[in-house]
């Protein structure tokens, strides 16, 4: 009973903490909110209420905008950051303070919208806004450049903060977002293909984290011949059929997979060793000189493959009838 009460009194006391985190957020360098990684819409109202100034009128106003423009977008804060992105296709737009101004970063648009001059920007697939505080109506636009008639320019202007410094123009969501669902998500689309884009992440690693990822992709494509291969959120390998089986993440000490509905798949051979607090995904840890259980590991991806295979056929079900 004891031993009860404690646990209880830990996780009010965490609670505690969180929210007070919220209420009292800490500001970082160059003025970006210090808030923790959540997914949903609170941490992203939070991130935008410790916004300084007129940054958080800004953020507010931006919120409503994207909300508007893609109804079911998904939401989290993560790197201190609040992101906007779809299931299953990434995040389209990532948001960040700096002391004089906001930058948007926008992935998968810089194909969908016209843009002003500029010099090209290291990363191919993402388009940079940066926003400043400024009096003027709207900044000059660099000769040779006309603003389309459907660019969505005014919808930025209208806000405090609008001025365009880089990639120039306004982004347009509705662009952006059906970029990324017409074109797949892969993020190097123009360039190499996903799967050639994993072999190269091997070929980079050079050590054992090669070899373990090298090989969980084989008994991925052994397990479900149909998967495909992605390539997102800037250089994570994805196997997907009918939705995302799992991800494979590369770190100093450790290679993940990450299962997006793991939380929902049954794991008798207890392969499940990290992320097991949260409601939806799980993951497996490999670590130097770890054994895989191939065949259990064959089981579980094929497991995942079905929940997303029947996710999908229950939708189709569903939007017939309701027809």
């Amino acid at each position: 009973m004891a031993g009860r009460t404690s646990r209880t009194s830990a996780k009010v006391t965490k609670k505690t903490a969180a929210e007070a985190a919220i209420a009292n957020p800490v500001l970082l360098s160059g003025g970006n909110p210090q808030i923790a990684k959540g997914y949903g819409d609170a941490p992203v109202q939070a991130y935008i209420a410790a916004m300084p100034g007129w940054k958080s009128d800004v953020g507010r106003r931006l919120d409503a905008l994207v909300t508007r423009t893609v109804p079911d977008v998904h939401k989290a804060v993560k790197w201190n950051s609040p992101l906007y992105g779809i299931e299953g296709q990434g995040w389209f737009l990532g948001v960040h303070c700096f002391a004089k101004y906001i930058k948007l970063a926008f992935s998968a648009a810089r194909r969908s919208v016209p843009s002003r001059p500029a010099s090209p920007n290291k990363r191919k697939c993402v388009t940079s806004i940066f926003m400043r505080k400024t009096n003027s109506t709207r900044p000059s636009s660099p000769p040779g450049w006309s603003k389309p008639a459907n660019c969505p320019v005014n919808e930025c202007e209208r806000m405090p903060g609008h001025q365009h410094l880089r990639d120039g123009g306004a982004i347009s969501m509705k662009k952006a977002t059906a970029t990324m669902k017409k074109s797949g998500s892969s993020e190097e689309k123009d360039g190499d293909s996903p799967s050639r884009l994993i072999d190269a992440r091997i070929k980079e690693l050079s050590d054992w984290r090669g070899e373990t990822l090298a090989r969980v992709r084989t008994l991925i494509r052994q397990a479900e011949p149909d998967v495909v291969e992605e390539w997102k959120w800037r250089g994570v390998p994805v196997w997907e059929r009918a939705g995302i089986i799992c991800t494979g993440e590369t770190y100093k000490s450790v290679v993940k997979l990450t299962f997006a509905k793991g939380a929902s798949l049954e794991d008798p051979s207890g392969l499940f060793n990290s992320s097991l607090d949260g409601n939806t995904r799980r993951a497996i840890d490999f670590h130097e000189g770890d054994e895989i259980d191939e065949q259990a590991l064959k089981t579980l991806v094929r497991a995942a493959a079905a929940l997303n295979t029947s996710a999908r056929t229950a939708g189709s079900r569903k939007k017939t009838g309701s027809a």
